[in-house]
C-alpha cells in the first residue's frame, strides 16, 4: 500500500474573505498517475477551522473493469463515502449519504488531507472530486 499525494495544482479555495460557503475541486487522472489496490490518494486538502458538508466524485472516465474505493480522512477511510463505483458510467455522481459515518459532515480545526482508498488497480479512471465546506473562521 503505497501513498499518493494529488492535492496540488487543480484544487484550490475559489473565495474572497470568510464565513463563507466556497467548493473545492481537484480532477484526479489515474492514467497519468496509476494507483495499486489499497493505495491512500490524498485528493483534497481542508483548511483549519472548516466545515466540510457534503463530498462528490463524478466520473469522467470509468476505469473500464471492476473498480471501487472509499473517500474518507485519516481517522475514518470511508467516512464520507463507503463505496464509489469507479467502472459506473461516465458522468455518474456519488456523494455522503445518511448511512455514511460523516454524513452530516466533519468539522476540521487543523488542516487535513481528505483521502480515497483504491480498492483495486487503477489505470483509465479519471474523476472529479467536489468539497463543499463552510469557513468558520
Amino acid at each position: 500500500m503505497a501513498t499518493i499525494d494529488l492535492t496540488g495544482g487543480q484544487s484550490a479555495i475559489p473565495f474572497d474573505g470568510l464565513n463563507k460557503l466556497y467548493r473545492i475541486k481537484n480532477r484526479l487522472d489515474f492514467s497519468e498517475t496509476n494507483a495499486a489496490a489499497s493505495d491512500v490518494v490524498h485528493a483534497v486538502k481542508i483548511r483549519p477551522n472548516s466545515h466540510v458538508k457534503k463530498v462528490y466524485v463524478k466520473l469522467i472516465t470509468p476505469e473500464g473493469a471492476a473498480a471501487t474505493c472509499t473517500v474518507g480522512d485519516s481517522g475514518d477511510a470511508d467516512g464520507f463515502d463507503a463505496s464509489v463505483d469507479l467502472n459506473a458510467a461516465a458522468g455518474a455522481i456519488t456523494q455522503n449519504t445518511i448511512t455514511d459515518a460523516y454524513a452530516d459532515g466533519r468539522i476540521y480545526t487543523s488542516e487535513a488531507d481528505l483521502s480515497i482508498v483504491t480498492a483495486n488497480n487503477l489505470s483509465h479512471t479519471v474523476v472529479d472530486i467536489m468539497v463543499v465546506c463552510q469557513d468558520l473562521n
